[in-house]
């Protein structure tokens, strides 16, 4: 326990510097800074947090109690900044003038020999650490503004109005100096420049809507309006909300556009609303006119009011040269009715494969519906940097009828790009190189490839050289600094279509589903101390989008071959020694075929201003059950292992058979633009049965990394109880449980900081033997859950995050229980130092 109180005076002294921090440092004399806003009502209806952000001011943001960009903006004086900033612009001008000189010289010698004239080189001024820390990184105090304040409560009584509380009334009250300091220099207490504003709300009783009428001279829309009024947001009995009123709003101007009316408009609509019924009751009508228009304001007969068809659909690819042509006058070519235009000898994209994706008809009904479909469809493919879509009643043939325009401009057909980047995997360092390329519009169809090679080298330990982690580490340093290496090819194909075999079209599904069809070729080479193993990926699938919430993938056909042509000596007797079914079985070829489906629900969609949102990512895989069936139906002879255990292969080889599931959940909340929360919870289980009586290696589940439990090296933790020798392989089990929360906050330019907590672990189906405590247990369940905490640190690039958790073990499964907790006192032959129970991980992107 000494060892963990050595570290607790170093805590107390960080948070005593942070707290001897004066944040009124530089409030100016006779201000005082805000520190506070406490809003107090009567309305139940309305929250703190929706009243309290209608404030004008509010205080210096906060991360971990502690006004930090406030400490940084007082750090600099001001007096000094401003002095040397002066000196530096001066310095600056200075320069400029030189530089300018310089170049007039350089013109009148240039004149000379008909060179034509410069420009003088342009030089950023630099700025100080004190201008940084003041402009860029720091907070100035926020000092309360009485003018702000009386604002404030005048937007409060209008947000109020609007939510129904017609009589409220808000007043302010400012407190002064609330907590108290003492200074010894002075001999007696002082207070400093602090206040606190209490907004008083005295809402009242809410109006309600007693009456609901419209009022519409075109009989059309009004029939159209009473059909959905069902639907409609508004009753009698419920409280007056302003913007319920403009949902409505919202509700029944889209109900009209799918209806055809192309020119509709929310402004169209109108609401006026009658207290003089008494008893907080409102009645109110919905006005459809024209309030603009010049005599007659009504909808009848005007184009707001007129229901249109779609009667020509002109798709124009011609916008620019595509990829270099010379600009041309564009060709046309007509398909199903609708005309491409193109330039060169032949449309860049094929005109089956482009109507595929327009969803707008011929002659059909205008349909809002349909037309954002269409763009969402043409927009996803990723072959367009612009997509437009314009309607024209100008030179229609027929009345009540408009001419549709799509504008798409092609995007880069070709790229080629090299990668290269650090790894870590539990906590061994490497560096991988890729070569990418990729091709947008294969066989004018708008489908892609991507085809990478890539090259990873990384130092792993070996266990087949020794009998301990310390012997593991020895060799490991014998090695050269890469000992591990992986090469390999990927190859991804996809078609803006399913492509269904027997099937010539994919028309029988929903037109409104970004449909695609993927097809992924791998294979990957690994040399490593202790084997060589080799892996053959096929998979073919499809992808489908239903609206911008949810996604779905299902590969049908998911095979991996896995072979393990090298073992080492070392490593075969470490097997062999280690009694472990799991690890003697993922060392051996075998074949994982089946079927893999995930479903993607994401509740931000295409509103990227959410405060709070939601993802969850439910998936199922399964493996081997039509080769186990298809294997008894013809007969097939089965061969059996060591064990006794009969099995049929696939090409020789004995091939796994499980389903798996699994689920991952997420949610995230933004406190404020400098600090947010993130939690995750994932769970799922695997089966195995029938061929192979174990999870196969990659299938299988594990704890710990940069990404999980990140207080553990990966693959180092469970499964549940069971405590493993130093020297042990990869851990993996057939259940997981995890759990994960993280703070998060921005520091300073790039730099962002966490706070985390990780809880979880892995578990076998049924109790192995060999591995005491590894069965699932729902009684033991609580009392093996691992505990990890820590702090990160993370370079935040916009295009790309490098992120560096430092994690604790703070209760660890492992060890009997009463001895878990850190705090807890240990047997001394189990205790180990602090130093071992902190991992480091070194990640890329956030860990969920």
């Amino acid at each position: 326990m000494h060892r963990i109180k050595l570290h607790i005076p170093l805590l107390v002294a960080v948070s005593a510097l942070l707290a001897a921090c004066n944040p009124t440092k530089r409030v100016p004399q006779g201000e005082y800074l805000l520190v506070k806003n406490i809003v107090k009502s009567d309305a139940k209806d309305l929250t703190e947090e929706e009243l309290r952000a209608i404030i004008k001011q509010k205080p210096n943001n906060k991360v971990l109690g502690q006004r930090l960009y406030l400490h940084f903006y007082n750090l600099s004086d001001p007096e000094k900044t401003v002095r040397r900033k002066a000196e530096s612009d001066s310095l600056c001008a200075l320069e400029k003038a030189e530089r300018i000189a310089e170049t007039e010289a350089r013109n009148e010698r240039r004149a000379t020999r008909g060179k034509p004239p410069v420009k003088p080189r342009e030089k950023e001024c630099p700025r100080t650490i004190r201008v940084w820390l003041r402009e860029d990184v720091g907070e100035a105090p926020v000092v309360m503004d009485s003018a702000l304040n009386a604002r404030s409560a005048d937007q409060l009584e209008l947000y109020l109005d609007k939510e129904g509380y017609f009589n409220a009334q808000v007043s302010d009250t400012v407190y002064f100096n609330r907590s108290r300091m003492f200074s010894a220099k002075r001999g007696r207490p002082y207070r400093q420049p602090k206040v606190e504003v209490e907004y008083r709300i005295k809402a009242g009783r809410p109006y309600t809507l007693c009456t609901v009428n419209w009022i519409v001279d075109d009989p059309a829309i009004d029939s159209l309006v009473r059909s959905t009024w069902s639907q409609s947001l508004l009753a009698p009995g419920m409280r007056f909300d302003a913007d319920v009123l403009d949902k409505e709003r919202t509700r029944i101007t889209e109900m009209l556009r799918q209806n055809g009316y192309l020119f509709f408009t929310r402004d169209l609509l109108q609401y006026t609303a009658d207290t003089s019924a008494g008893q907080h009751e409102v009645d109110l009508q919905l006005h459809m006119e024209r309030p603009l228009a010049r005599g007659h304001r009504g909808l009848a007969g005007s184009p707001e009011g007129t229901v249109y068809h779609v009667e020509d659909i002109t798709v124009d690819m011609a916008g620019r040269p595509a990829y270099g042509q010379p600009s041309t006058t564009p060709d046309t070519v007509a398909y199903q009715g609708n005309l491409f235009l193109f330039t060169g000898k032949r449309p860049l994209y094929r005109p089956r494969a482009l109507n595929s994706n327009i969803l707008l008809k011929r002659g059909a009904k205008f349909s809002e519906n349909t037309n954002n479909w269409t763009y969402r469809r043409l927009t996803n493919l990723r072959v367009f940097d612009r997509v437009e879509i314009t309607f024209d009643t100008a030179r229609t043939r027929t009345p009540n009828a408009a001419d549709c325009r799509i504008t798409l401009l092609p995007a880069s057909r070709q790229n080629v790009s090299v990668e290269g980047f650090g790894t870590n995997r539990g906590g061994f360092l490497g560096t991988s190189l890729s070569l990418n390329y990729r091709h947008r519009n294969l066989f004018r169809s708008m489908g892609s490839i991507e085809a990478r090679m890539s090259l990873g080298l990384e130092a792993q330990q070996s266990l087949g050289g020794g009998d301990g982690a310390e012997d593991a580490a020895t060799n490991l340093g014998k090695e050269v600094l890469f000992n591990t290496m992986e090469l390999g090819p990927e190859v991804t194909i996809r078609f803006p279509r399913f492509m269904i075999p027997f099937l010539a079209t994919d028309e029988r599904w929903p037109r409104t589903w970004g449909r695609r069809t993927a097809i992924n070729l791998l294979y990957n080479y690994q040399r490593r101390p202790d084997y060589t193993r080799t892996l053959a990926k096929l998979g073919f699938g499809y992808e489908w989008s239903k609206g911008r919430n949810t996604s779905v993938a299902l590969y049908w056909a998911d095979v991996n071959i896995i072979r393990i042509p090298y073992i080492s000596e070392g490593f075969q007797e470490f097997i062999r020694t280690s009694r472990d079914a799991i690890l003697r079985d993922s060392y051996t070829d075998h074949v994982v075929a089946g079927l893999r489906a995930v479903v993607t629900l994401n509740s931000q969609g295409a509103a990227s201003h959410k405060r709070s949102v939601f993802l969850w990512r439910p998936s199922i895989q399964t493996s081997g059950n039509l080769l186990n069936l298809a294997n008894q139906a013809i007969g097939m002879d089965q061969l059996a292992d060591t064990a006794g255990n009969r099995f049929y292969t696939l090409a020789g080889v004995r091939f796994a058979q499980f389903v798996k599931l699994e689920s991952d959940l997420r949610f995230y909340h933004k406190i404020h633009d400098k600090s947010s929360l993130a939690f995750r919870v994932d769970a799922g289980v695997g089966v195995p049965y029938g061929n192979l009586e174990v999870l196969p290696f990659e299938s299988s589940f594990f704890s710990g990394g940069a990404n999980g439990l990140r207080a553990w090296r990966a693959r180092s933790l469970g499964p549940g109880s069971y405590r493993a020798p130093l020297d042990a392989y990869d851990r993996v089990g057939e259940v997981r449980l995890e759990g994960n929360a993280e703070y998060r906050f921005k520091l300073i330019g790039y730099l962002e900081g966490a706070l985390f907590a990780d809880i979880g672990n892995i578990w076998l189906l049924k109790e192995d033997a060999a591995k005491p405590g590894s069965g699932f247990d729902p009684v033991k369940v609580p009392g093996e859950l691992a505990v990890g905490t820590g702090l990160g640190a993370r370079l935040n690039f916009d295009f790309f995050l490098v992120r560096f958790d430092l994690g604790l073990q703070t209760k660890d499964p492992g060890l009997p229980p009463g001895q878990r907790w850190i705090f807890q006192p240990q047997d001394p032959a189990l205790a180990t130092t602090l130093g071992r129970k902190l991992n480091f991980n070194l990640g890329i992107g956030y860990p969920f």
